[in-house]
């Protein structure tokens, strides 16, 4: 989604008032499985929510609360298509709000007010701008002001596939050198790409995004990213709780992440890439060069 729908979501969350506890989350969809994770590369941004289905499945409230906007129509009162479609948002404590969007229209509680944790809101469908068949779920904090990672905090799925690294690069001058088959590198400053996804199964190979990134160059730990939240300031997206990382500084146009410039003196460096899942299977790379 654009920047567009999270400005209607700022001012749609701004009016939404905390109510009751939120305790512990369950999944809008049973047995449902994270299609498109918290911060995965998805209609060419980093994506501050999860879509979870499948097309038909009932969406219920993940947590008790009260239901504070709801849309169930064709066009926003500035007259334009709304891009979540049918959606609507609780009310938690300590301001946190819950959004269930891409609702099947005509199937959303209007007779309701509050709900309890599993109470049905709705019907998954496929109203919205983007093509899909799955309900979006989103979390945010008013009062930090940050959507929230939500499988952090819903019961975990069961998972024994390691994430996968399909390359580390070296970048500079327009020039991609690939660890492990780069032996040398001139002294200089080099930026860190990585191609990197997290598959629930062998058939499942889209862009999804890990639980964790830890880069540790010659032993010392350069960067750790922990995939919990995201914010929008001026704009922006910023995430890894970094005022100066945001979608233009992270991604390239391919979805490979970049995780850094770094100067590399005479000598030889060691690299080793670590990248963990929400259940805790790692996947380790290392690589060794001679920086001369």
């Amino acid at each position: 989604m654009g920047l567009t729908v999270w400005r209607l979501f700022g001012i749609l969350l701004a009016l939404a008032l905390p109510t009751s506890g939120l305790g512990a989350l369950e999944w809008p969809v049973s047995g449902g499985v994270p299609s498109v994770p918290f911060g995965s590369f998805h209609g060419g941004r980093f994506y501050p929510s999860m879509t979870t289905g499948p097309e038909g499945a009932q969406v219920r409230a993940a947590s008790a609360g009260e239901i504070s906007f709801l849309f169930d129509g064709d066009k926003l009162p500035s007259g334009l298509p709304c891009p979540l479609g049918g959606f609507l948002a609780l009310s938690h404590p300590d301001g946190m709000i819950s959004v269930y969007g891409r609702m099947e229209r005509g199937s959303l509680p209007h007779y309701l007010r509050a709900v309890s944790a599993g109470d049905v809101l709705g019907r998954a469908g496929t109203s919205g701008f983007h093509a899909g068949r799955e309900t979006v779920f989103t979390l945010y904090d008013r009062i930090k002001r940050q959507y929230l990672n939500p499988q952090v905090l819903l019961p975990p799925i069961r998972d024994d596939r390691a994430p996968i690294v399909r390359g580390v690069y070296l970048s500079s001058g327009g020039r991609f050198l690939p660890l492990g088959e780069t032996r040398t590198v001139r002294q200089g400053t080099y930026e860190v790409i990585a191609d990197i996804l997290d598959p629930l199964s062998s058939a499942d190979m889209r862009s999804r995004a890990p639980y964790s990134i830890r880069l540790l160059i010659d032993g010392k730990e350069v960067v750790r990213y922990v995939y919990d939240a995201a914010r929008a300031e001026s704009g922006r997206f910023r995430f890894f709780g970094s005022s100066r990382l945001d979608f233009e500084s992270f991604f390239l146009e391919d979805g490979r992440l970049r995780l850094g410039s770094f100067l590399l003196a005479r000598g030889r460096t060691t690299f080793v890439l670590i990248v963990s899942d929400y259940a805790g299977n790692d996947r380790e790379t290392s690589g060794v060069l001679q920086v001369e």
